[in-house]
């Protein structure tokens, strides 16, 4: 009855103060230059926009990524509590995850790889990167990267969101911008809470934010600082045999760049440090065994652009350190420094081209050679064909190195994880329509896993031998003129992908490296009715070693205008369908959720 008598509220009660006064409301962009990013032209990637990521974070910012063909967002909980990223075929731990360009990977584990200290106030772009790119992110990007770019403060704004919902859920978020000459500042909080949708899933998650920037005669100068701290239950997360496992994390994140034109060249700089606690219950009822974990990421990088006769010439340098003091794994250190080179040459007809090398020296193991080299051409104004090949690594994390219990044994003689990558792809834009197909093929070279020949065996970490993966990614998105009455189609999105894995190494059973996702489908409608935002969203995947499932997600929403203000009340049911499915095995997803709320800006 409450729930009822909210949406009637949230949907009607404007209408009588708003009249019937509806538009619109472009949101501003500004675009920053971050030299030492690949450009997507000659690569295979995907740019989500400012705007898909406020319409699509309303649980978490890694929410929008769960479109994003050939990713799999492989979720613990609900609201960004935990999730996995993985991209074609990979594990969670191949996949760099950047701020601003500056890798931010967990040492400790990748399951914390999306501990990202942002609000969706915070975000400009997030930048994917489908394909193996250490040549611009270093150790970690083996199968592929994703790069939140933070926003500038542009204009003096006010955001408010609030929701609420089942499982006694209810958020707020806030951020407020305020510029005054050539000096920006933004403040963000986000906050959400629930008892969860099964027993001992409960979570308190609150994110907080400072930025200040100024501008210079020929460059820009800002801060960042990000704070994170989740509580939650964590049923199952990683032993079905211990159903009250819990788990508290705390990030900070923070940033200092320059970023400058001197004749010509674009350079940029940034200190950053990144520090993760982590506290892991075993059993909440009976806390004997807790481990604690606290990780550090701090370093310096700078890069610059310089405009020659031939192209776009890129250089940088990369110097930090990983540490970890841990109860289980011990206290353990490892510096490392990078130099990357590339360029970008001029179009010569048709022809566009960019290549991209860097060496990582990590102290105590060998140099590591990586490399990107892509070619486009373009047919015509609507026809583009794309090639790029490139070779990626990855150190071992801490916990495969070190992590020892009576389930899971890590071996400190782990090798460095290598990748071969292969893509080739083909685009047609047009008024209407982009499409997009593309061809991969990425071989694994001693890629590290958590293995075991029968149940009664603990997971053993261990170097595989050689897996091929190999696949097709294919992207439609249409705009329709599709009318009747009040009812209009604005918008398709179709995404698919399927990831061959061909094992060359051992029959033991894999725990992560040969759990691929063989089929994702993904369909999108936007459409207004009465003057309503209807969103459908719906989910097919099937996986090697797990089962297949079918689910949606529904949006409704009313956007309101007067004098300034945007009022814009909300509900949101995911997976309406009800089904029934996990994306890591022993942890079951969220049956249908029922959440309201109301966003404001002016």
């Amino acid at each position: 009855m409450f729930k009822n008598t909210a949406i009637f509220i949230i949907f009607f009660f404007p209408a009588v103060c708003f009249a019937l006064e509806t538009s619109d409301f472009d949101r501003i962009v500004v675009r920053r230059s971050y030299p030492n990013q690949a450009g997507v032209s000659s690569y295979s990637g995907q740019i989500l926009s400012e705007g898909r990521i406020l319409d699509e974070s309303s649980g978490a910012i890694s929410d929008p990524l769960s479109f994003v063909s050939a990713i799999d967002l492989r979720q613990r909980g609900a609201f960004g509590v935990q999730a996995d990223l993985t991209l074609k075929g990979s594990t969670f731990e191949q996949v760099a995850v950047a701020i601003d360009s500056i890798n931010v990977n967990d040492p400790q584990t990748g399951h914390f790889n999306l501990d990202i200290p942002l609000t969706a106030y915070d975000i400009e772009s997030i930048r994917v990167e489908k394909e193996g790119f250490s040549s611009v992110y270093g150790a970690g990007a083996l199968a592929g990267a994703v790069n939140y770019i933070t926003k500038k403060p542009a204009s003096n704004s006010f955001n408010t969101d609030l929701v609420f919902g089942d499982f006694d859920l209810y958020g707020q978020v806030l951020s407020i911008s305020r510029v005054e000459g050539d000096l920006g500042a933004r403040i963000s909080y986000d906050h959400k809470k629930s008892s969860g949708a099964r027993p001992d899933t409960d979570f308190d998650n609150r994110t907080g934010t400072v930025y200040l920037s100024r501008d210079l005669e020929n460059g820009m100068v800002d801060l960042f600082f990000g704070f994170q701290k989740k509580d939650f239950g964590a049923s199952t997360f990683y032993s079905n045999l211990f159903p009250d496992e819990q788990e508290h994390t705390q990030t900070e994140f923070a940033r200092i760049g320059l970023d400058s034109l001197i004749r010509g060249n674009r350079l940029k700089n940034n200190l950053y440090l990144r520090q993760h606690r982590d506290k892991f219950i075993l059993n909440k009822n009976n806390p004997t065994s807790v481990n604690y974990h606290t990780t550090y990421l701090y370093g310096w990088n700078s890069s610059a652009v310089v405009p020659t006769r031939l192209g776009d010439l890129s250089l940088g340098l990369d110097t930090g350190m990983d540490e970890i003091n841990s109860t289980n794994l011990g206290r353990h250190s490892r510096l490392h420094e990078a130099g990357l080179f590339g360029i970008q040459p001029k179009r010569f007809g048709r022809f566009d081209s960019d290549l991209r090398f860097r060496l990582d020296h990590y102290h105590g193991w060998p140099w590591q050679k990586s490399f990107n080299a892509g070619l486009g051409y373009e047919l015509n104004d609507a026809l583009r064909l794309s090639l790029s090949l490139g070779r990626a690594f990855r150190m071992p994390s801490f916990t495969e190195l070190f992590y020892s219990d009576a389930a899971n044994k890590g071996d400190p003689n782990l090798g460095i994880e290598k990748s071969d990558n292969l893509a080739a792809g083909a685009q047609f834009k047009s008024k209407s329509f982009n499409f997009g197909a593309g061809f991969f093929l990425r071989q694994g070279h001693d890629l590290i896993d958590w293995v075991r020949q029968g149940s009664s065996q603990p997971w053993q970490a261990t170097n595989l031998g050689k897996v091929d993966f190999r696949g097709v990614d294919l992207n439609l998105e249409a705009r329709s003129s599709l009318k009747a009455g009040a009812y209009s189609l604005e918008n398709i999105k179709f995404s698919y992908t399927y990831t061959d894995a061909d094992n060359k190494s051992t029959q033991a059973q894999s725990k992560y490296a040969l759990d691929v996702l063989k089929h994702s489908l993904n369909v999108g409608l936007s459409q207004r009715l009465c003057g309503f935002d209807l969103g459908l969203q719906f989910y097919y995947q099937q996986r090697y070693l797990a089962n297949t499932y079918l689910f949606g997600d529904f949006y409704l929403a009313r956007r309101f205008t007067k004098q300034g203000l945007v009022f814009e009340p909300f509900v949101k049911i995911t997976n309406f369908t009800n089904a029934k499915y996990y994306e890591v095995s022993g942890v079951v997803e969220p049956g249908r959720w029922v959440q309201s709320g109301v966003k404001f800006q002016w």
